[in-house]
């Protein structure tokens, strides 16, 4: 399962809600921080971050 919000796999570039909680690969919700450069970062415990710039745009996927 691909890493949603909203129920909508996500992808760089994609515009989304920074305050929405995405939903993890394996099924959780990430946790947020703020991060350098006005930027929102989730991650999870296995390992997957989604980084989400200011304007709320999708800025990078890792795994």
């Amino acid at each position: 399962m691909p890493t949603t919000s909203y129920g909508y796999e996500l992808a760089i570039g994609d515009d989304t809600d920074r305050d929405d909680v995405p939903v993890c690969d394996c099924g959780e919700d990430m946790t947020g921080k703020d991060t350098a450069h006005g930027r929102r970062e989730y991650s999870c415990d296995c390992g997957v971050t989604v980084t989400i710039a200011p304007s709320g745009l999708v800025f990078d996927i890792t795994d």
